[in-house]
């Protein structure tokens, strides 16, 4: 398995040194940024002493689980576009849940558990949903299969709160949600319990998607669809399977959105956060054409993010409009940039036969002489 990964690990070098520039490169453009305002007379913010970098990544890991499992999805060369509508369908199933149960007397750490399972289990049906009318229904586009069940799931989650938002303030039990916004001190740096989270489920699955036949078979799909039938995988049941686990992840962006919400719940939670998914795991080297891809890539995509908002957001002042601006600009570049060098290192490679194939005919135009 090691060496499954590093043979893995070799072939993805490239892009990941490329996102690591591209950190370094916006690190110091930030910190030129600083020392500019404190010449000015402006006190220094120092945004990017590591340990305030970290803590201030919180508030953007919250779409980190959802990206996990869109990027699979892209891997296999379908996108996955209704992941947020069932992270609100889930979390709004996880509110009406819990107060059905503490209402009828059960206490509340029990009414709690059963929520969250509740809340787990319709994030994969939904995502389970999603992989069967991908694969019953192969003549539409996975795109317009998940833009529908978008709708419908966003609606569902607006009938079943009826328009109004739950909050369960003061609530020992649903209190506990809070806990995963905190952080763990750990020396002079403080951890999200989020941040923690997520590289341990980074952690597991870059293993299983670099270093495990499974996982090749996720790229092999998104590779050559046809081949893979051939070669006896049950491309059907893959692709179920993924969308299902898409489905669950998002249900787990879900948990810890409530949790940083102050225990509110409503029908519009998490719109637009597939979005922000989908951008993390096209920067961290996930190509929407299926085939290829980097688990190490999109943990670097999700600080690139981090700390694109983070410094154009203290040291320039931009508004949430503008970072999403400058996010949807890095989507176009990191989509574009990968088709580009493919595209000139064929190029290259073609000259170089050309060159090669008029020198042979050179030399046997000379030796028939």
């Amino acid at each position: 398995m090691m060496k499954r990964l590093a043979r893995s690990a070799g072939g993805l070098l490239r892009w990941e040194t490329m996102l690591i520039a591209a950190l370094v490169v916006m690190c110091a453009v930030f910190d030129r940024q600083d020392a500019a305002r404190q010449v000015a007379g402006l006190a220094k913010k120092d945004v990017f002493n590591p340990a305030v970098v970290i803590k201030g990544l919180r508030p953007y890991m919250l779409y980190s689980f959802m990206t996990l499992g869109i990027m699979l999805i892209l891997a296999m060369g379908d996108i996955d576009i209704s992941t947020g509508a069932s992270a609100a369908l889930s979390v709004a199933a996880l509110g009406v849940v819990y107060q059905a149960l503490t209402g009828a007397g059960i206490p509340g750490g029990l009414s709690l558990a059963l929520s969250l399972a509740v809340c787990l289990l319709t994030g994969w049906l939904c995502g389970a949903v999603n992989g069967w009318l991908v694969t019953r229904f192969k003549e539409l586009f996975a795109m317009i299969i998940t833009l529908a069940t978008q709708l419908f799931y966003r609606g569902v989650a607006y009938l079943l709160l009826g328009g109004k938002t739950l909050t369960f303030k003061n609530d020992a039990a649903f209190d506990l949600l809070k806990r995963l916004y905190n952080t763990v001190q750990i020396g002079d740096v403080s951890l999200p319990v989020m941040l923690i989270a997520f590289l341990a489920a980074a952690a597991c699955y870059a293993v299983w998607v670099h270093g495990t036949a499974g996982g090749r078979r996720v790229f092999a799909l998104g590779t050559n669809p046809k081949a893979t039938l051939y070669s006896g995988i049950r491309a059907d049941r893959v692709k179920f399977r993924l969308f299902a686990l898409c489905g669950l992840t998002g249900a787990v962006t879900g948990v810890f959105f409530v949790g940083a919400t102050s225990s509110s719940i409503r029908a519009d939670a998490m719109m637009g956060y597939e979005m922000y998914a989908i951008a993390a795991a096209v920067l961290g080297g996930f190509s929407t054409s299926g085939g290829r891809g980097s688990v190490p890539g999109v943990v670097l995509s999700l600080v690139i993010f981090g700390v694109m908002k983070i410094g154009l957001g203290t040291l320039y002042g931009f508004a949430d409009s503008m970072v999403n601006l400058s996010v949807g600009v890095i989507l176009i570049v990191s989509t574009l940039l990968p088709n580009l060098l493919t595209a000139a290192g064929d190029a290259l490679r073609l000259r170089k036969r050309r060159a090669q194939a008029n020198v042979s005919s050179r030399a046997l135009t000379s030796g028939s002489i």
